[in-house]
């Protein structure tokens, strides 16, 4: 295992909250989501927003937050170039869906041209159990096609789309797939134009992990039973053996969290707050390391967090700071012992204010409430207030691992929420 020190990051694309054309609407959730917790413990967090590269390097945001909310809400798409600039915004779902009384977006794709693919789980009381629905929708918000077919966990048939289907893949020509990882190595090639089955490729090992990469090979991570190893499977379309590696031991944690693909099929991953890359012969390369990121309201400025556990007894919160001129600065902050005698995780920057203050927290766990924790820009510990007070316009929150994404040149796109907006942050290694 190597370690690669230098990287940049650059926010590469925003929306507002809001309404208007450029905006993104602000849903919010309630959190945390534990089976026990007190009244005092519940608060708002704001929903996160899904968001998709396409072959030109174009970002696509999908602000499908409202059906989680409203079964009525229109559903929107927010479409930026490969410079992250915005682009236009399309209405996807209209309010009026007589049509279903659930529905839930399982996956989507979008093509070179901007047309949305959709793949969704729908269900209406009046036509019985919930349903596949497969539907194209053009860049203008134009309906192309649509497919639907019964869930099924036994039976498959793509033709039909019946079964269970969790993924859509897109290669680097715009070619759509549909796997269908519950039901063996099945994969489908959809033919964009009708949404027909245009063929059917069988791979003869697979697993529930799976990507494409730019040229079209899709990857899986695969389990090996025999020798409780977790490794790679790498499947050329036009051949259905798979070419396979076991991993080493120190693989197996690596590939529980996967979260994308280069055009090498280098596989990249997230494990205890670092992100790596995966060669196809297995090596790992760690990237970086952060649990957080903070982009200052006033000048753009983006801080980053880590804890860091290595001496017990004084743990630091290790932030650190990415000028564009390239420079990087770290500020340590010294945890309280009496805090972290009961807390020894999960704390990390959630905001740096006007006046360069650090705002440190620490998430709720059944029983217990937060902890917010205020330094000076120098790093002494100002103030600590249990239970804090309403963070939702001071929070910033880093999108877990799997709202990640990785486009062909191995740059990794981080979705980011804080007050000001919505955020895309753009992790580049050299």
């Amino acid at each position: 295992m190597t370690t690669n020190p230098t990287f940049t990051l650059e926010t590469f694309a925003t929306a507002p909250w809001g309404d208007g054309p450029d905006a993104i609407p602000l849903v919010l959730e309630d959190h945390p989501q534990f089976g026990e917790m007190s009244r005092e413990q519940i608060r708002k967090v704001r929903a996160p927003v899904r968001i998709r590269l396409d072959s030109r390097g174009g970002l696509h945001a999908l602000a499908d937050a409202p059906l989680r909310t409203s079964n009525r809400a229109p559903v929107f798409i927010h479409y930026f170039n490969a410079e992250g600039k915005f682009l236009a915004k399309s209405l996807l779902l209209a309010p009026d869906r007589s049509d279903t009384d659930e529905l839930f977006i399982s996956d989507y794709a979008v093509d070179a041209d901007g047309s949305c693919y959709l793949l969704e789980q729908i269900s209406s009381g009046q036509t019985g159990p919930p349903k596949n629905r497969l539907q194209k929708v053009s860049r203008d918000g134009q309906f192309q096609w649509s497919r639907t077919g019964a869930t099924s966990q036994q039976e498959l048939d793509f033709r039909e789309l019946k079964g269970v289907f969790k993924r859509l893949l897109m290669d680097g020509r715009s070619r759509l797939y549909l796997p269908a990882t519950e039901h063996g190595g099945a994969i489908a090639e959809i033919n964009r134009d009708t949404g027909a089955v245009a063929h059917v490729y069988h791979a003869d090992k697979f697993g529930s992990e799976v990507f494409i990469d730019e040229q079209g090979t899709v990857v899986y991570v695969l389990y090996f039973s025999d020798v409780n190893r977790r490794g790679l499977g790498f499947f050329n379309l036009s051949e259905p053996k798979v070419r396979s590696i076991i991993g080493g031991v120190e693989l197996y944690g690596w590939l529980l969290y996967p979260f994308g693909v280069d055009s090498s099929s280098n596989v990249y991953a997230w494990n205890d707050s670092a992100v790596a890359r995966i060669s196809a012969e297995g090596r790992i390369d760690v990237l970086a390391a952060f649990d957080n990121v903070v982009v200052r309201a006033r000048d753009g400025v983006i801080f980053t967090s880590r804890l860091r556990l290595e001496n017990e007894q004084s743990p630091v919160v290790q932030t650190a700071c990415y000028l564009p001129s390239g420079e990087v600065s770290h500020q340590d902050l010294e945890l309280p012992k009496k805090l972290t005698a009961r807390h020894s995780s999960e704390w990390k920057l959630i905001h740096v204010d006007e006046q360069e203050r650090f705002y440190v927290f620490r998430g709720e766990e059944p029983g217990q409430v937060g902890t917010l924790l205020i330094y000076s820009s120098s790093g002494e510990l100002e103030e600590t207030t249990s239970p804090p007070p309403d963070l939702l316009l001071m929070e910033s929150r880093l999108e877990i691992y799997s709202f990640w994404q990785v486009d062909s040149r191995g740059r990794i796109y981080l979705p980011v929420t804080d007050g000001q907006g919505f955020k895309v942050i753009r992790l580049s290694c050299h």
